[in-house]
């Protein structure tokens, strides 16, 4: 059966190359990864609940970049939000926010610095990630971990996240006054857009 073993030798090359080419597909043309969070797209909204009505509201995301390594995990960059951005519809009750609160003259932003992405698998359409960081709000700086949904086709991405703000025990004023009793955390929903590409 010498005839067989002629054919079957250059099969299995064949197969073997089609294999490896599969498999490097698959895999980033790097072993770190760049987002780019795009502000215009970016929903960053709070809730905020007293004992008479529920305050909803937005802020605006000013820019977003993180770079982190598929197989370490170890990330750095930025994600900053405009402290004076926050709206609710009640331009009296922002103002007052914005001004004995988040005194947003002293701290214009606040932000959120990574460290380390846990559970990011390049070839998942969707997936759950961890990033853990410091979250800096009105001049502290906080140790917290975000769970991430993330969806991304191609170059696009989107990360959805909730998570609360202790702002309270954080240093921020208590805005309760009598008879109206305010939570001392904000929820925060960020539902967040942008490209993800391979560093050269």
């Amino acid at each position: 059966m010498k005839i067989s073993r002629t054919f079957a030798l250059p099969g299995i090359a064949v197969l073997c190359l089609t294999a490896s080419v599969w498999a490097n597909a698959q895999q980033p043309a790097s072993d770190r990864m760049h987002l780019h969070l795009d502000p215009a797209t970016t929903e960053v909204h709070y809730t905020l609940k007293d004992s008479i009505h529920t305050v909803h509201g937005t802020f605006h995301l000013k820019g977003g970049e993180i770079t982190f390594d598929t197989h370490s995990g170890a990330a750095q960059g930025v994600i900053s939000v405009e402290t004076a951005s926050g709206a609710s519809g009640n331009d009296t009750r922002d103002g007052k926010m914005k001004r004995d609160y988040l005194e947003t003259p002293r701290f214009p932003l606040a932000t959120f610095e990574p460290q380390k992405v846990t559970g990011f698998n390049p070839a998942a359409d969707t997936q759950k990630i961890s990033v853990a960081g410091s979250l800096t709000l009105h001049g502290g700086a906080h140790p917290m971990t975000l769970e991430f949904e993330v969806t991304h086709s191609g170059m696009q991405i989107t990360a959805i996240t909730h998570f609360p703000i202790p702002f309270v025990a954080w240093g921020i004023k208590d805005p309760s006054i009598p008879f109206v009793k305010v939570e001392k955390e904000v929820a925060m929903d960020i539902n967040a857009k942008g490209s993800l590409t391979a560093e050269k």
